[in-house]
């Protein structure tokens, strides 16, 4: 499954904006589809995890 970075930003309570700047940071990893960003649901998962301990 992948998100949108809207869908990131509806599920975490955060701007848009925050996600591109962790997309940019690499603190979320993603990848462009044409001129969309996706993330993984998986990598999303994985970034969580990571930043919750």
């Amino acid at each position: 499954m992948f998100y949108t970075v809207k869908d990131v930003a509806e599920m975490l309570k955060i701007p848009e904006s925050t996600v591109y700047e962790y997309v940019r940071n690499h603190v979320i990893p993603s990848f462009k589809m044409g001129k969309h960003v996706r993330i993984r649901k998986q990598d999303l998962d994985e970034c969580i995890e990571r930043l919750m301990k």
